[in-house]
């Protein structure tokens, strides 16, 4: 059994290194990937960790316990790079769904199933749909918050169900979560509370057990997570105040509650066509639902039931809270996703038991999904054709195996539910190496402004190796210019501008700039990306 175990994990971890890592460091940095990756590098450079900061202005807005991980990682691959930063979220997600198969297996155990009878699919279900799910794929692909924070809502969450509804250890079930609640804290604020209990109050509602909540066991997860968490708040606290980051973060909530950064028309459609692409294929698996024979499976089955109605309420409540805030992006919901997950691998499970699959997945996973397939592979060839750019060989390649896998499926017939599953997880395995394989390298050539910038900053500076920041930090800039390429090793922000140092060069962007600037000193426009700056000589 345990060579089984060791076997499956090794499995899914090199699974989940082939989907993710290859060709993830070609793209230069985008949203906030520069503003992580810098906190963390100064928090090295200044040999200062409790409170993140921004060229000495501190940053609040999110908690530092990411840029202290990042740092990290850092620190031990001596290693700044975007493969580096990035690869640390494919891990974090690789990590999350190990711990799922880890949850999975127990319960499958604890149902009865003979471990050593069980197949390796079976097994590695949960784990291979966490990681095939595109919204998954997006985070792990990016040196941001999401795949960190993923990590640790799902083991919080579902620590709890398997400690105290499988193993019947109530305070351990309360202990272990309120640990990995407060590291969510520590990531990204209280919203890290949102998801557990967008679970846990309606799951305990359904079971009559709301008088649980005024028990010791959750009054004792209480003080864990908040004593988590205000270990860095008091250390803070007692430097600074605690007013600065708690209104930091309440200007966060109300930023997103009042849709500031983003339209209703964004938001809605984010939440609807978006969020069903970034969410199948294993959405569509939600039908079976409705269907008698698995419902009465699961009802004979209480752990199953119980897993079901557990995951169901957190997927399901923590979209509908996420789209009623106007501000709420997509990537919000994120650590719901292995509510998905479970429901949608409790069917897929079931099937393979019974080694039947209904007519509704035979016509539209395997008939119809790859004729609409080779639809729009057909169309966007006719559309690559007007485009001035020639993808790599390697696209090519996978073209190729895009188009036989889905003429191959749609021609055999196909009825087993290994065969959907096996279809399924290589259709988003492809699908994601067309992405990579057609866009990363036409980023490079048409896209790369924050590094093609770097270097023209660095030309016009020539041997005057430092540069100042007029009230603005480019993030993605300061990164190429002095972390990735050390082109300009000394960089300095102006708080107050009226000033200038004297044989100096200072960035301002275009909107801060005083008239007089042009007639006393030289000036250099620069465009990067939708923004204009001007690099001034004095």
């Amino acid at each position: 059994m345990k060579r089984q175990i060791i076997f499956a994990i090794l499995i899914l971890f090199l699974f989940g290194i082939i989907l993710y890592l290859p060709f993830i460091g070609e793209k230069e940095f985008q949203g906030e990937e520069g503003r992580r990756v810098l906190i963390a590098l100064q928090m090295l450079e200044n040999n200062e960790f409790l409170i993140p900061k921004l060229f000495d202005k501190p940053y609040f807005n999110k908690p530092p316990l990411f840029n202290w991980a990042l740092a990290g990682v850092f620190l031990i691959t001596k290693n700044y790079s975007e493969f580096v930063a990035r690869a640390f979220s494919s891990f974090c997600l690789i990590l999350a769904s190990l711990f799922l198969v880890f949850i999975w297996q127990k319960i499958l155990i604890k149902s009865g199933e003979e471990f050593h009878k069980l197949s390796l699919t079976t097994i590695l279900l949960p784990g291979l749909i966490f990681l095939t799910t595109p919204e998954v794929i997006d985070k792990a692909i990016r040196a941001e918050i999401d795949g960190f924070y993923t990590m640790l809502i799902t083991i919080a969450i579902y620590s709890w169900f398997y400690l105290h509804e499988v193993k019947n250890k109530k305070i351990s079930a309360y202990v272990v979560s309120g640990i990995f609640l407060g590291m969510g804290i520590l990531t990204k604020t209280f919203q890290a509370l949102i998801f557990f209990y967008l679970a846990l109050l309606p799951y305990l509602v359904f079971k009559k057990r709301l008088k649980e909540l005024l028990s010791i066991h959750h009054f004792l997860g209480i003080i864990t997570y908040l004593g988590v968490f205000s270990i860095w708040a008091i250390s803070v606290s007692l430097k600074i105040g605690i007013k600065p980051f708690f209104t930091a973060w309440i200007n966060e909530y109300l930023s997103s509650a009042k849709a500031q950064e983003m339209s209703f028309s964004q938001h809605f459609k984010a939440y609807t066509i978006f969020a069903f692409l970034g969410y199948s294929p294993w959405l569509w698996f939600l039908i079976s639902y409705r269907d008698k024979n698995f419902l009465s499976f699961l009802k004979n089955n209480p752990l199953f039931y119980n897993l079901a109605i557990f995951s169901s309420f957190l997927f399901f409540f923590s979209y509908l809270f996420h789209f009623m805030f106007p501000g709420a992006r997509l990537r919000y919901m994120l650590p719901s996703a292995g509510g998905l997950v479970f429901l949608s691998t409790l069917p897929i499970y079931h099937y393979m038991k019974q080694n039947y699959l209904p007519k509704i997945y035979r016509i539209s996973i395997l008939k119809m999904l790859p004729f609409i397939n080779l639809v729009i592979a057909i169309v966007f060839f006719i559309y690559l054709s007007f485009l001035h750019y020639k993808p790599e060989p390697i696209f090519y390649i996978f073209c190729f195996l895009f188009l036989v896998l889905n003429l191959y499926v749609l021609i055999k017939n196909f009825s087993s539910p290994l065969a959907i599953f096996s279809f399924l997880l290589t259709i988003v395995f492809l699908l994601k190496f067309l992405y990579v394989t057609f866009y990363y390298p036409l980023h490079q050539k048409k896209m790369n402004h924050f590094r093609n910038a770097a270097f023209k900053i660095a030309t016009l500076v020539k041997n005057k190796k430092e540069l100042y920041l007029c009230q603005t930090i480019p993030h993605h800039l300061i990164y190429y210019l002095k972390y990735k390429y050390k082109l300009i090793p000394k960089i300095y922000y102006l708080k107050d501008c009226s000033t200038l140092p004297k044989g100096s060069y200072i960035l301002f962007k275009e909107k801060h700039i005083p008239q007089k600037i042009f007639k006393d000193y030289k000036v250099y426009p620069l465009k990067i990306r939708t923004k204009n700056y001007l690099l001034v000589s004095s």
